[in-house]
């Protein structure tokens, strides 16, 4: 019992020695104060040149497959094919301007990128399970 009460009392003399010690409601020891950090994730980015030519290209690239569903009857197969290929043409201006720096919004991203920026891997696509063997013979 003599033991327990010297603990107590070695503890309450440590919680009281450190600036008031925790025992105290206005401090709290050892923790620093710190300045919280510029919230800057909401501050709207000013559109450059090549975000401006990225977005009238988009309008362009949607015009054009608009276009292509409508001359989808077989009678208008020339027409068709110059929209198709339009759409590919506006497809390569698109990945051209976002490597010029161009930094579309994901909800403006209509293309895949270039092969060579493409994922590749294990990761990509359908994942499958492994074959397991079920202990079933048929």
């Amino acid at each position: 019992m003599k033991t327990i009460k010297l603990i107590r009392t070695l503890i309450e003399q440590e919680l009281k020695e450190i600036d008031g010690g925790i025992m105290d409601p206005n401090m709290v020891p050892f923790v620093p104060h710190r300045e919280p950090a510029a919230d800057t994730a909401n501050e709207p980015e000013e559109p450059n040149e090549v975000d401006r030519l990225y977005r009238v290209a988009l309008k362009a690239r949607l015009a054009a497959e608009e276009l292509v569903k409508a001359l989808e009857d077989p009678i208008y197969d020339e027409v068709y094919e110059a929209s198709f290929k339009a759409t590919t043409a506006l497809r390569d201006a698109l990945n051209g301007l976002e490597s010029l720096g161009a930094d579309p919004k994901p909800d403006e991203r209509v293309v895949a990128p270039i092969p060579g920026e493409q994922p590749t891997g294990a990761q990509v696509g359908t994942a499958h399970l492994p074959m397991v063997y079920t202990g079933q013979t048929f």
